[in-house]
């Protein structure tokens, strides 16, 4: 192998791929170059601090403190950061025309153009540098524009985009904002009007709740909704700078309405008053902002939105039923007492008036059928904190352990059907529900109760004895084996009806009341393995109707049920013909 030659060749690929990486770098830097060259002006708009912009009458002067843009002349106002941004963008992307030389020594080189007496001035500041741009008059044709750089001799033809750029008064450049802050950072809103002060505040969990005239849960959505229409609410019209009586604008009258915005930051109020319809436009209110001696113009929905009536606020959904959220409820009416609790299996138990595993589809329908109950009216708020007589009280728990559950009060309402009285512990006064379901659901365990009556697993039985009809079947299973003795083919639908046994539905929790169990139809007692002794046995009596369910009960519980006839007749064994 010939490795000088190998070498040579490694030698000449590297100063290849070091030919083409510096082509590409000067490549770059020669479109850099290009890209700055075919620009009018140059600048870094991110570094400008100062504005200035003179033209004809108009003198305006803006700058940037703490990242701020403010127009300081030809009056000291907030300025829009959008618009002198897409001043000095555009500015600094306005194509190079073509460059012209006047005559050296000519002592009015620059009159033909127009510059010796400017049309229009910018001068953009960024630290030290100052770059002034002079623009003139318009070319012969119409189509460009003269202009020069203060510290350039020659001049250039721009196209005349250039003009559209001025600002026609110092009202393009003002910032037509008036609140800052996005809706999620509000923590407070305060609004005063013609029909009182109404102060509402964001709890700990983040929810609005009214605190004046009087303290109720507030509509988080409808509270969003306002927030962000204050907060999106901008200037129509500059009005008047400098304002030093308010009267004319209604700003200090009775009729005035204000709206005072606080931010969790701590970075104090923002209050915008709005007065008055102006008289050529009704469609638009006069608006001041505090720390502000201008009047604007705002749109007139603004204020109609802030012209509320307490329950206008109210939320009208009952807390605490989301299904979701739920882990335990207590229901009381008079001496009757029912009560749900969650298992950390998610599954729902019964502990009051008895315990027992709860049919998890019925607490949850009944849930659900709770999200559709709304507040439609509110009582004044009452005089003391005692809360009215109530028929039943529902206590929720949610699965937030610090936080307090939630109790509501209901009673009847005869004079119009379908609603109940309500009254929320933490909210002032009572209210109308509708519909009624809080306060008519029944209360009967037994509607709740789990219907799945045994489970026993097929590999933990040890032996069946089944007597019906004045027949007695027993078979047993073969310790050694686990074969069945006499082995049979039904054995197999009596064991798949016990893994689970579910009843059809349940019909007393009094075992003792005659139901047939006395000479039952069938009875099968189910012998455990491993379990000496122990034994379940069901009894199944008469019928409920003709060919229909049949009571049945498991002895030593006490509870009654119904068997569908498919499944009893999987408990009976074949019936032996008679010798």
């Amino acid at each position: 192998m010939n490795f000088r030659l190998t070498g040579i060749l490694a030698l000449v690929a590297a100063l290849l791929g070091l030919a083409i990486l510096f082509w590409d770098k000067d490549d770059d830097t020669a479109r850099a170059r290009l890209e700055r060259a075919r620009r009018a002006f140059r600048f870094d708009p991110a570094r400008v601090d100062r504005l200035l912009i003179e033209t004809g009458d108009l003198s305006l002067e803006c700058r940037r403190e703490g990242g701020q843009w403010h127009l300081v002349k030809p009056i000291a106002s907030r300025a829009d950061p959008v618009a002198i941004e897409r001043l000095l963008g555009a500015l600094q992307e306005l194509p190079r025309g073509d460059i012209l030389l006047p005559p050296r020594k000519a002592a009015d080189a620059y009159a033909p153009y127009g510059l010796d007496a400017p049309h229009a001035t910018l001068s953009i500041v960024a630290g030290a540098a100052t770059n002034r741009i002079l623009i003139g008059r318009r070319t012969p044709l119409g189509d460009g524009v003269y202009v020069r750089q203060s510290n350039h001799a020659g001049l250039a033809r721009l196209d005349t985009s250039l003009l559209d750029l001025l600002p026609a008064s110092a009202d393009a450049l003002r910032d037509r904002s008036l609140l800052s802050g996005v809706p999620a950072a509000i923590e407070r809103l305060d609004i005063r009007g013609p029909a009182g002060y109404l102060q509402l505040a964001r709890n700990g969990g983040g929810a609005w709740r009214m605190y004046q005239p009087f303290t109720a849960r507030a509509d988080s959505s409808v509270l969003s909704a306002l927030v962000e229409k204050l907060l999106s609410c901008s200037v129509v019209q500059f009005v008047q700078d400098a304002a030093s009586d308010l009267s004319p604008y209604g700003l200090d009258s009775q009729s005035a309405v204000t709206a005072v915005l606080n931010t969790g930051s701590g970075d104090g109020s923002q209050l915008l008053s709005l007065g008055d319809p102006l008289p050529n436009d009704p469609a638009l209110v006069y608006a001041r902002l505090q720390g502000e001696n201008s009047i604007y113009a705002v749109p007139l929905e603004v204020r109609q939105a802030l012209l509320l009536r307490p329950d206008d606020l109210r939320d009208r959904r009952i807390p605490g039923i989301d299904p979701n959220s739920i882990r335990g409820i207590r229901i009381e009416e008079g001496e009757t007492v029912l009560e749900f609790v969650q298992n950390a299996d998610d599954s729902w138990q019964i502990v009051s008036p008895f315990r027992a595993a709860a049919d998890g589809a019925a607490v949850r329908k009944l849930l659900w059928s709770w999200t559709d109950v709304r507040l439609t009216a509110f009582d004044a708020p009452a005089a003391t904190n005692e809360p009215p007589p109530s028929a039943r009280l529902i206590q929720i728990t949610g699965r937030d352990p610090h936080a307090p559950p939630v109790v509501l009060r209901l009673g009847p309402r005869p004079q119009e059907a379908g609603t109940a009285r309500i009254a929320i512990d933490g909210d002032s006064g009572g209210a109308v529900v509708s519909p009624s379901l809080l306060l008519d659901f029944p209360l009967d365990p037994l509607l709740y109760r789990s219907r799945e009556i045994l489970s026993i697993p097929a590999g933990d039985i040890a032996g069946l004895r089944i007597v019906v009809g004045g027949q007695s079947v027993q078979v047993d299973r073969d310790p050694a084996s686990g074969q069945w003795i006499p082995a049979a083919p039904w054995i197999d639908g009596v064991l798949a009806a016990l893994s689970p046994l579910r009843a059809e539905y349940l019909l007393s929790i009094d075992a003792t009341a005659d139901a047939g169990f006395a000479a039952p139809y069938l009875s099968l007692t189910v012998d455990l393995r491993g379990q000496s002794g122990l034994a379940t046995t069901l009894l199944v009596g008469d019928e409920l109707s003709p060919g229909g369910p049949r009571r049945a009960a498991v002895r030593g519980r006490d509870l009654v049920f119904a068997l569908p006839p498919w499944t009893v007749e999987e408990l009976r064994p074949p019936t032996k013909e008679p010798e």
